[in-house]
């Protein structure tokens, strides 16, 4: 059977289109925000929330109490030079965005006007009022250019191979947002009848990423730095999103028959080396997305093939291929190029939901 390729070929160095920001979607995300409608609100800063999911601010605007969502982590914030500092409680601020679905009182951030005359505008937007200077909150990739440059000069001497921490992958997914740079295939062709179903019935304020869980393969296709480890007889692969760690078993003696293993979120993972690359082989995977945003589904039965290589030294070609069948009509392949980034390490996402 001919496989689908779905292919993502990127320049590794260059930044993602502005809106491609957040996996899970962002301010002017019409599934998780009533983009019909801009809403402009103004008043006094009563909380400051810089963790992840997303950066988020309490305002009081004389008459109800409204949360604002910026598209933004902080550590992209960090990489715009943007500190925790630049807004404070007491501050009046004046904001304008989209309502969001799953809370009424909740608004995702388009502009925000900071006391300093600083407008903060959402990637690809437009500046909304007369300001000093506008900063445009985009995506910009991590890279060395962040780094303590000692650390970039030991992570030069001392990484080897696959083992370094990689960065840039374009933010391109298998079962994209409609309207987003990856939804150039058909998911009539890719999915079964059963799975177009349950795309159809997916409600998307329900994405679990926004409660801070996830599971594969997802994180595998995240827009953040990801650190593969060798640990002896296995090989950890940590993503930041989430503070995500999958170990690949290089050595299953004493592991046990497949029916003993227990099945969890990250799936059971095996690796072996084939020249230079490492391949690795997935099941026993209990999540039910295959995308989490889009709610394109995966059953108990997938089995998921990747393999790392790297190309030119300082890239990295990651292949990614899916069977289902319960859920696929054919294996859906992704490939995917990510860059070394010397001297960047993976911060802890610690992420809430709620607060």
């Amino acid at each position: 059977m001919m496989k689908t390729l779905i292919r993502v070929v990127l320049m590794v160095a260059v930044a993602l289109p502005p809106l491609a920001a957040a996996h899970h979607g962002t301010t002017t995300n019409s599934t998780l925000y009533i983009i019909e409608e801009l809403v402009e609100i103004e008043g006094e800063v009563v909380e400051v929330f810089w963790r992840n999911p997303h950066v988020r601010f309490r305002l009081d605007d004389g008459s109800s109490i409204w949360e604002l969502e910026m598209g933004p982590q902080p550590a992209l914030f960090r990489r715009l030079g943007i500190s925790q500092d630049s807004v404070s409680e007491g501050d009046q601020i004046r904001a304008a965005g989209y309502v969001s679905r799953r809370n009424e009182s909740s608004l995702g951030v388009i502009n925000l006007l900071l006391p300093s005359g600083e407008e903060f505008v959402e990637g690809g937007q437009t500046a909304r009022w007369e300001n000093k200077q506008q900063i445009d909150i985009g995506y910009r990739a991590p890279s060395s250019q962040d780094a303590d440059p000692v650390a970039v000069e030991t992570a030069r001497a001392t990484s080897e191979g696959i083992f370094k921490v990689w960065a840039g992958v374009g933010g391109h997914r298998p079962f994209g947002m409609p309207g987003s740079p990856n939804a150039d295939y058909s998911h009539e062709r890719l999915l079964t009848e059963y799975a177009q179903e349950m795309v159809a019935q997916y409600n998307h304020t329900d994405n679990p990423e926004l409660d801070c869980q996830t599971g594969m393969p997802s994180p595998m296709f995240d827009p953040v730095p990801m650190q593969i480890i060798d640990d002896g007889d296995r090989i950890l692969i940590r993503v930041q999103e989430h503070d995500v760690e999958r170990v690949v078993h290089m050595d299953t003696d004493g592991i046990g028959e497949p029916e003993s293993i227990a099945a969890s979120p990250l799936g059971f993972s095996v690796g072996h080396w084939e020249g230079d690359s490492l391949v690795v082989s997935t099941t026993h995977v209990d999540w039910p997305l295959f995308n989490n945003g889009t709610g394109a589904p995966q059953s108990e039965q997938v089995v998921y093939a990747e393999s790392f290589e790297v190309i030119e030294g300082d890239v990295l070609r990651y292949t990614f291929s899916a069977t289902d069948p319960l859920m696929f009509t054919e294996p859906v392949v992704v490939e995917m190029l990510r860059g070394w980034t010397p001297g960047v390490a993976i911060e802890s996402f610690d992420c809430v939901a709620d607060w």
